[in-house]
């Protein structure tokens, strides 16, 4: 635990050198013109998100029948899943899912943002972009399994043999927040976005294997039945590709937003306005 908050603080002192730096090279203009920008497509993004059901075609609500449905299945097997692997743990096994400490938790943020600054600072937009997207993945699909988790109040394995306790609006208990899995969801939401940035199988399949071990792990620690990861990965994917469309499917779905950065004296004011 000590090494893996070393490592944090390591890495939040490189992205912070990157900033000063970033700050230190760029005119005040290009910085504020970024900013800008890139404040306005995760405000844009957040609107179409929430408006997203609206414009829903047959195709989506097949998905988000088929995930709710899927979910439900395999309640049936929660218990199967959680006893295959709890009997298969050992000191290889312990130390080969051992990923879900660094990758689907909160520190995950840390590769967006160092993708992000990287593409700032290197002048390289297709990767500051995908790093913004990675970053609008990872807030907006982890929030949302949050909220869902706390409205549904699962009990988590490890709490209870029953896969079917639930306590609903039970925010505050850390051992009624099951379902879905919050690590399934970021790491296969910020994976959906990376593979979606390299077209090369390999790459691809790197981003999702990586997800995949993410979700095993959950389940290996007896922290989420099979039905938790399922749900956050499902969550995380339908997120994920939104974002990755969004420039060229879901834009005009939040034009009505209008954001403006206009530098005052000593600060920077933000503007909104409905046309």
């Amino acid at each position: 635990m000590i090494i893996s908050r070393c490592r944090v603080r390591i890495s939040l002192i490189g992205i912070l050198f990157n900033l000063i730096f970033f700050i230190s090279a760029g005119t005040a203009g290009d910085i504020l013109d970024n900013l800008h920008q890139d404040t306005k497509h995760f405000l844009r993004v957040g609107i179409g998100l929430a408006k997203a059901p609206l414009y829903w075609q047959a195709s989506d609500w097949t998905y988000a029948g088929v995930t709710i449905g899927a979910t439900g299945g395999l309640f049936f097997i929660d218990k199967s899943g959680r006893s295959f692997a709890l009997h298969n743990q050992n000191n290889l096994n312990d130390h080969l899912f051992r990923i879900d400490r660094y990758y689907g938790n909160p520190n995950t943020i840390l590769l967006p943002t160092a993708v992000y600054l990287t593409g700032w600072l290197a002048g390289n937009g297709k990767l500051r972009h995908t790093g913004l997207q990675a970053l609008e993945a990872l807030i907006y699909a982890g929030g949302f399994s949050a909220i869902i988790k706390g409205l549904l109040g699962r009990r988590r394995p490890y709490a209870g043999d029953s896969n079917l306790y639930f306590k609903p609006f039970h925010y505050s208990d850390f051992d009624y927040r099951s379902l879905p899995s919050g690590h399934a969801t970021v790491a296969v939401t910020v994976a959906t976005v990376f593979a979606h940035a390299v077209d090369n199988k390999i790459w691809k399949i790197f981003w999702y294997g990586t997800a995949g071990w993410v979700a095993a792990s959950r389940i290996y620690h007896n922290k989420h039945w099979l039905s938790d990861v399922f749900l956050g990965s499902a969550i995380g994917y339908g997120i994920g590709s939104f974002i990755v469309n969004f420039d060229t499917v879901g834009k005009n779905r939040s034009d009505f937003l209008n954001l403006q950065l206009n530098p005052l004296t000593n600060r920077i004011g933000i503007c909104f306005s409905i046309p």
